[in-house]
């Protein structure tokens, strides 16, 4: 019985590095495994984060070319109106017309 007990001890001892190398492998396996998928969440999250800021910006800048495009659309109006326009033609000599314009005939002979 005790040869049998023995026996067993080398057995056991022969086979703990086995199962050592093979739990060592399992390990490196998931390592490799998690690696590139925690790379890729991180550059997912940075990249995600970095087109946010992006979007916040360009938001900003819209609404600012917003309000700019109503001002000057607004100075235009004001601009093209015939009142004002008659003043500033004033200034440079030209007078409003107060007369109707008469129509010209001509004979078809």
């Amino acid at each position: 019985m005790t040869e049998e007990i023995e026996n067993d001890k080398p057995e056991i001892s022969q086979e703990l590095p086995i199962q050592e190398n093979w739990n060592t492998w399992r390990i490196i396996k998931w390592v490799l495994i998690a690696f590139p998928i925690l790379i890729f969440y991180i550059y997912n999250s940075l990249h995600t984060a970095k087109s946010i800021k992006t979007k916040n910006e360009l938001s900003k800048t819209l609404k600012e070319l917003h309000s700019e495009r109503i001002s000057l659309e607004s100075e235009i109006a004001q601009a093209s109106k015939q009142t004002r326009l008659a003043e500033q033609l004033e200034s440079k000599g030209i007078l409003e017309i107060n007369t109707p314009p008469k129509k010209i005939i001509r004979d078809r002979k």
